[in-house]
């Protein structure tokens, strides 16, 4: 397939670079869209943007066919939650199923739209359907139905009987307190006519989101029993710090605090200095993005020369010294 690479149960966005540009440019543009930065480590990576619209800040991923089982679907959706950010997949097909055009999919704080809508919503269109848990839904100006209602004479039980809901749901609505299944919203439209279109409001595809509390934890755990990330989460643990191990993000740990957050780089001898160079260069905006702290930890037999390459990407500790890195994270929270 043109412009496209399989990995996995995912089918990575690499070709059409020009189109990804394009839809950037034209976010900017008609959106107000800010891209924050472009992250190029590593390859094989869960978020290709970071961008910031009306104020608040999202992770974008392009793809073409992405799974909700995959590694880069679970790590996005566990970075997600641990930055407390919303992330928008781009894609053509979730669990090879072609996603519908005009159509926000919500899934916790994972949005994904086709590559279709994106280009559309880039050039100015509007999205006003959302699919959560199988249904599509409509987002509705209450106050507008309400207003509606009293202008055509109709009152609350006379409405709900026309449309076939109870009185209740029908108040619920016009309190803003449920969305409208799209089928529901077509017997509104049988009764009003096109005046119905002005009570249906558009869905942001980047803020719009259903957060619900999750009673169980079900993020994505990484296989890591002969990494020595591991090891080095092990040691951070034990001095009371949360910290998790990443893959396909520039951070390979993240320490979160309710004061702050370290993103930690871990530096092993067999890569290259292209590959050390742009893995703690992302580590480092990463950070600066997200108002953490940039760590870099680097094997004990790395050279000096190499150390001194990475020193202006953030702290700088050998493996052999977490200990003290742990103790000097633990001091920065308490502040």
């Amino acid at each position: 397939m043109n412009g496209y690479s399989k990995d996995g149960a995912n089918m990575e966005y690499k070709g059409s670079r020009g189109d990804v540009d394009k839809i950037l440019s034209n976010l900017v543009k008609a959106r107000g869209t800010n891209i924050l930065h472009k992250v190029t480590y590593p390859r094989d990576r869960s978020v290709d943007h970071i961008i910031e619209h009306k104020n608040c800040k999202t992770l974008l991923k392009f793809a073409d066919n992405i799974s909700s089982r995959g590694r880069l679907y679970q790590e996005l959706k566990k970075l997600s939650k641990e930055l407390n950010v919303n992330s928008l997949i781009v894609a053509n097909k979730l669990n090879d199923e072609m996603l519908m055009h005009e159509v926000l999919y919500i899934r916790g704080r994972l949005g994904l739209v086709s590559t279709y809508t994106i280009k559309h919503y880039a050039a100015g269109d509007k999205v006003f359907v959302y699919e959560y848990n199988g249904m599509l839904y409509v987002k509705i100006d209450g106050k507008k139905l309400k207003a509606l209602r009293e202008q055509k004479g109709f009152r609350i039980h006379e409405l709900a009987n026309a449309v076939g809901v109870s009185a209740k749901a029908l108040k619920d609505y016009e309190d803003d307190k449920m969305d409208m299944t799209v089928e529901r919203a077509y017997r509104f439209l049988e009764i009003f006519g096109n005046e119905f279109e002005d009570v249906i409001e558009e869905v942001d595809i980047f803020r719009d989101r259903i957060i619900q509390k999750e009673t169980e934890d079900h993020s994505y755990n990484i296989k890591v029993s002969t990494d020595k990330r591991a090891k080095i989460v092990d040691r951070l643990r034990s001095y009371g710090l949360k910290a998790n191990i990443y893959n396909s993000i520039p951070s390979d740990i993240i320490t979160s605090d309710e004061n702050i957050r370290f993103f930690i780089s871990y530096i092993e001898r067999s890569l290259s200095e292209d590959d050390i160079k742009s893995k703690c260069e992302n580590n480092y905006f990463f950070a600066k993005t997200f108002k953490g702290m940039p760590v870099v930890v680097v094997d004990d037999d790395i050279d000096r020369n190499r150390i001194s390459s990475i020193e202006e990407y953030g702290y700088v500790s050998k493996v052999s010294n977490i200990g003290q890195l742990a103790r000097e994270i633990v001091e920065e929270t308490k502040r």
